[in-house]
């Protein structure tokens, strides 16, 4: 028993004496936590593209020792920085400083997924070595939009084939990587989209292209147009952040024909090539564009698209020339303009002036005609517009347009007036009010009959706290001329950060759209005809609420919905009332991206009795350059999927897979992409399927071949349905030209060589340097074989060139050049002599520990005072670039003993053939002797 006390005693004593050391240790590093501060100047700062900015690291030493800071490290490898401090430095009792960083924010750097930036600095003290992170935020100046628009002016559709498509890019135009989700709906409804929804995710500043199959269920032949509403839904907060209006054409015997993507994309280039398809309208293609400068004063564009088919006939078109002078541009040929709240597409001209700094006006006049001239077909008389537009302000406070237009359209007999007017207000870079106004005027020409109309619109979007709203409104009469002719929206979002890693939201929509229209001139008005068949009604609106949260790298959503649905035409009407309830999943992964949607549906139709289920799910996945997209439908769950021909039962299934893949390979010489898709309708009866390619490959760096190809099938299940399948492709070759100077710029040009004999000219023999870097301010460009380089664009000013001086050479010329008009110079550049150097440890006898050298400074001083700098790499190697002199070496770490702190070397032109060893020593090195 005795023993046990004992025991218990001792151990009691021990516990208690290591319970005080660990708590003085505690103390001990909680003291000197307190007593080294070190944070960033300012925790967060505003960039904007382009700029650079510069922040300071503050190391204040308020302990009782000294202090050295070892290293100062970024966390990661940021793109566009400029500088940071490298050196070992100590801090004394009582002592600070302030350490600057600079960065540029170029591309790269508004590209970065986090707005966090990071640094390690690692220091000592006398008892302890410890590392610490510090971190500034950075709120980047960027455009959250995302654009969706089409590659053409006008989309056609062909009656007379099962199937058309359009091409729908999609751009992010923000600098962030974002998923957002495209719904597409057809005003009126008659029009079959596969996909009607997709889920994209893109890189900052990346577009892709998404192939829409389109497919007319209800052909209205009394009215041929139909408009795609086009919206962009954020995944991460489910804002809409883009929305466009489609136009689309049924093609009839008095509409002009296009045959689908076409347009004339890229610039300084010219195309040849050959287009076959399964049609037999086989045609050669020529396209092309070109800047160029007329006179010194007046700058020149010019962009043609033309066919040319094998029986003879031919088509010009997407053709224009453009003319600028000054402040003041002007353009013939083909036009397009989307500022009117009005299609304006076709053949005409345009003027466009500068009145100061933020104001321009515009005039045009046209005639809706796709073609420039041609003659594959009838060339029919389309609208004549006249229009014109004021603009002003800038895109940070303020800004607007106001607009009118006329057309007199003499197919239909209407005379059509359209004014409208934007104004955009920006305040304290948080509150953002854009308000819209319009009014309109239609006439008859045969039977009289008008209608006069009014558009108003007023968005807001703003931060306030931890709220962020969102309010979208938009109003236009049934007899509106406008795009948004008779239709109603209002969206209006609030949403609350809860934390960093949760947000809930709640949502408001309603949308409606009830057009009315002249009567048809080339009858009596019967209103209870023909008056109303052209009358269709769609509307949506839902209350819906969400709660979103992250974990790690994962992103999840859960939002339930109250949505009611109704659609009606001269023939049918459909209403369908459903509750919804939808979990969104998504994660980035390094290269990886993926986004998994489904929602659950409880609905009924028409007001029946009986309720039903339905389910969607989409799935988007992205590695790189590659990317897949699916969806799965089984029942409706969209009013328009009440209006099938077919008596299908409730359980019926559609699906659609998307993929493409974009590649660059062989030296970046070959570039390209694939896009694969299959669809297949339960509900419609038909399975379709799309393969297409572009390749362009460089034979030369200004020439490339280039092919496309398109391989389609359809196939209807119905009973009595037939099949079918279409091919396309391209072959041709292009010629890519130098970028032409822009008015009130120069073009600076300069060939490089190497100057041997040191006379500054460009003497034979002298060989010419190809491949070498040279910058002018911010200009870089590199050198050609023949040692030249070209920069196009230069404003006036003074630039200081700069050659790759760290592969051995340097100027021997004045590098400050004066910009005020076009230069072409010979640049003579002396190569400068490789000194080599090393370090080199001296060992004690039993001396095995290691020691690194890595990253020590060494200094070369001339004779002029110039002091060169080279640091010592993991070989324990260093080298300078120097002109012929006499420098003395140097080193100013010492953290070891060297033998020669200082050397002094004479280089000549012929060269320095020796190697600089400078040995060193530890310092109070302890050698430990076992006695045997």
């Amino acid at each position: 028993m005795k023993l046990q006390n004992v025991l218990s005693t001792v151990f009691l004593r021990r516990t208690i004496l290591l319970a005080f050391v660990l708590l003085n240790f505690s103390f001990a590093f909680a003291q000197e936590k307190k007593d080294i501060e070190i944070h960033f100047e300012k925790d967060s700062l505003a960039v904007e593209k382009g700029a650079t900015f510069t922040n300071f690291i503050v190391i204040e030493n308020k302990s009782s020792e000294e202090i050295t800071i070892k290293t100062i490290t970024p966390q990661e490898n940021y793109p566009g920085l400029l500088f940071y401090p490298k050196n070992e430095f100590t801090l004394g009792v009582g002592q600070s400083k302030n350490l600057p960083l600079k960065f540029i924010a170029n591309v790269d750097f508004m590209k970065l997924r986090s707005n966090e930036i990071t640094f390690n600095v690692s220091y000592s003290t006398p008892t302890i070595a410890k590392t610490e992170n510090i971190a500034f935020f950075v709120k980047k100046e960027e455009n959250n939009n995302i654009a969706i628009y089409t590659a053409t002016y006008e989309n056609f559709i062909n009656p007379a084939v099962p199937q058309s498509s359009i091409l729908l890019i999609v751009e992010n135009q923000g600098y962030s990587k974002r998923t957002v989700k495209i719904d597409l709906q057809s005003i009126p409804d008659g029009l079959e989209m596969m996909p009607i929804q997709q889920t994209l995710s893109l890189e900052g500043l990346e577009k892709q292209t998404v192939e829409i199959i389109i497919r007319v269920r209800k052909q209205n032949m009394l009215y041929p147009e139909f408009n795609i509403n086009a919206t962009a839904t954020d995944l991460l907060d489910n804002k809409i952040v883009g929305s466009n209006t489609l136009y689309v054409v049924i093609l009839s015997h008095d509409r002009q024909i296009a045959r689908g993507n076409e347009s004339v994309s890229g610039s300084n280039f010219a195309e040849m090539s050959y287009n076959e398809n399964s049609s037999g309208f086989n045609f050669l293609q020529l396209r092309g564009n070109a800047a160029f400068q007329v006179t010194e004063n007046l700058n020149s564009r010019f962009n043609m698209g033309a066919d040319y088919y094998l029986d003879g006939r031919y088509n010009l078109y997407d053709t224009w020339l453009e003319l600028e002078r000054k402040n003041t541009v002007l353009r013939v040929g083909n036009i397009n303009s989307n500022d009117y709240d009005y299609p304006v597409f076709g053949r005409g001209g345009k003027v466009s002036t500068k009145l100061g700094e933020n104001k321009q006006v515009e005039v045009l006049a046209l005639e809706n005609n796709y073609n420039l001239y041609g003659t594959y077909i009838n060339q029919t008389k389309g609208s004549s517009m006249v229009g014109s537009k004021y603009s002003f302000g800038n895109a940070k406070s303020f800004n607007g347009k106001v607009s009118y237009l006329f057309a007199h359209d003499p197919r239909f007999s209407i005379d059509t007036h359209v004014a409208n007017a934007v104004t955009s207000f920006v305040i304290n870079n948080k509150h953002i009010i854009r308000t819209e106004g319009g009014i309109s005027h239609e006439k008859g020409l045969v039977n009289n009959d008008e209608k006069a109309g009014a558009s108003v619109a007023a968005n807001y979007e703003g931060k306030i706290g931890l709220w962020d709203i969102q309010s979208v409104n938009s109003l236009a009469t049934k007899g509106y001329a406008g795009i948004k002719r008779g239709s109603f929206f209002s969206n209006q979002r609030i949403g609350r950060q809860i934390s960093a890693s949760q947000r809930v939201f709640i949502q408001y929509q309603n949308s409606q759209v009830q057009p009315e229209f002249i009567s048809f001139q080339n009858a009596s008005i019967l209103p209870e005809t023909t008056g109303n068949l052209r009358y269709y009604f769609n509307s949506t609106e839902s209350l819906g609420t969400g709660y979103q949260f992250s974990e790690n790298k994962w992103i999840f959503l859960l939002s339930p919905k109250i949505e009611n649905q109704k659609t009606a035409n001269f023939y049918s009407a459909q209403e369908l009332f459903s509750y919804r309830l939808e979990a969104n999943i998504s994660t980035t992964l390094g290269a990886h991206g993926l986004n998994l949607m489904g929602e659950y549906s409880y609905s009924k139709e028409n007001s029946k009795a009986d309720w039903f289920n339905s389910f969607r799910t989409t799935l988007s996945y992205r590695y790189k350059s590659f990317s897949i997209n699916g969806t799965a439908q089984w029942n409706a769950n969209n009013v328009f999927d009440l209006n099938s021909y077919y008596n299908t039962d409730r359980n019926f299934a559609n699906y659609n897979v998307y993929a493409s893949y974009n590649f660059q390979m062989l030296n970046h010489n070959l570039i390209g992409s694939f896009s694969a898709g299959t669809s297949y309708s339960e509900l419609y009866k038909n399975l379709n399927s799309n393969l297409s390619g572009n390749l362009e490959y460089k034979v030369s760096p200004s020439w490339s071949t280039t092919g496309y190809f398109n391989l389609s099938s359809y196939k209807s299940t119905a009973e009595y349905a037939g099949s079918g399948s279409y091919y396309q492709f391209r072959v041709g070759i292009k010629k890519n030209f130098t970028s032409a100077t822009a008015l009130g710029n120069h073009k600076v040009a300069f060939q490089l060589f190497e100057d041997k004999n040191f006379n500054g000219l460009l003497d034979a023999g002298e060989p010419v340097l190809g491949n070498e870097i040279v910058k002018l301010d911010n200009f870089v460009a590199m050198t050609d074989k023949n040692g030249k380089v070209v920069f196009q664009n230069v404003p006036d000013g003074i630039y200081t060139m700069k050659v790759n001086e760290s592969a051995g050479a340097r100027l021997m010329t004045d590098p400050v050049i004066m910009v005020y008009k076009n230069i072409n110079r010979k640049v003579g550049l002396v190569k400068n002599i490789k000194v080599s150097g090393k370090l080199k440890e001296i060992k004690q006898a039993y001396d095995v520990l290691e020691t690194e050298v890595t990253g020590i400074v060494v200094y070369a001083k001339s004779e002029d005072g110039t002091v060169y700098t080279a640091v010592v790499n993991q070989n324990n190697e260093f080298e300078f670039f120097l002109k012929d002199g006499t420098y003395t070496l140097y080193i100013e770490n010492d953290k070891y003993s060297y033998a020669q702190p200082n050397q002094t070397i004479q280089v000549t032109k012929e060269g320095y053939p020796d190697t600089v060893v400078f040995e060193y020593k530890k310092k109070d090195t302890t050698i430990k002797v076992k006695k045997f």
